[in-house]
């Protein structure tokens, strides 16, 4: 019960990021469960309350088309733009933040088309099915939630033109290894780019 009401405090500092009852409410369970402390877990919500901030400052189209994850200091930005100068000043305003400890550029530069085609989750044009960023997104979530010896809360994950980008921490290799492997095999999915630590494990006092 302690640790849901500490990540309900937690939820103040990402509240800009959030939508909803049930979106707060699920974030506020999911906090409670991570392997991350409680001061990591703060200092991530204020680095992404930043990042927000200062996209919706430009343009708050723009937090359709970027996306942040933080985990641990490390930042990982995905998505599409059709602007190369905008992309390199979004990565140089989160590289500045005196509390990252690095910032992991996936924002890909693309046609103002692509990008629309993105924003809107229309089909994939190859595959001829109806498959997108957003169907991969969930059906990742799906298959790690089913899984017992998969710790999922300390995974973020999205998905940008049918390639994967996680970044988290693992209790072991071979959970980090079997993640890697769900995410292979996932239908639609492309390639797999990782960010998975291993988390340390606590010496026996």
């Amino acid at each position: 019960m302690k640790r849901i009401l500490t990540a309900w405090l937690l939820l103040a500092a990402a509240a800009p990021a959030l939508s909803g009852c049930v979106a707060v409410m699920t974030a506020a369970v999911e906090k409670a469960y991570e392997d991350r402390s409680t001061a990591a877990q703060l200092t991530d919500a204020k680095i992404h309350a930043r990042i927000l901030a200062y996209l919706t400052g430009i343009s708050a189209d723009l937090l359709a088309d970027v996306n942040t994850d933080i985990w641990l200091g490390r930042v990982l930005l995905t998505g599409t733009l059709d602007d190369a100068g905008l992309r390199g000043r979004i990565v140089k305003y989160a590289r500045a933040d005196r509390h990252v400890r690095a910032v992991y550029d996936h924002i890909q530069v693309v046609s103002k088309r692509v990008k629309e085609k993105r924003r809107q989750g229309r089909e994939d044009s190859d595959l001829g099915r109806s498959i997108n960023d957003a169907w991969i997104s969930a059906k990742v979530k799906a298959r790690l939630l089913s899984m017992y010896n998969v710790k999922s809360v300390n995974y973020r994950w999205q998905t940008v033109l049918s390639r994967v980008y996680i970044i988290g921490s693992a209790t072991s290799r071979a959970e980090r290894d079997l993640v890697l492997r769900v995410l292979h095999a996932t239908k639609g999915v492309r390639g797999v780019t990782s960010y998975i630590g291993i988390l340390k494990k606590k010496r026996a006092k």
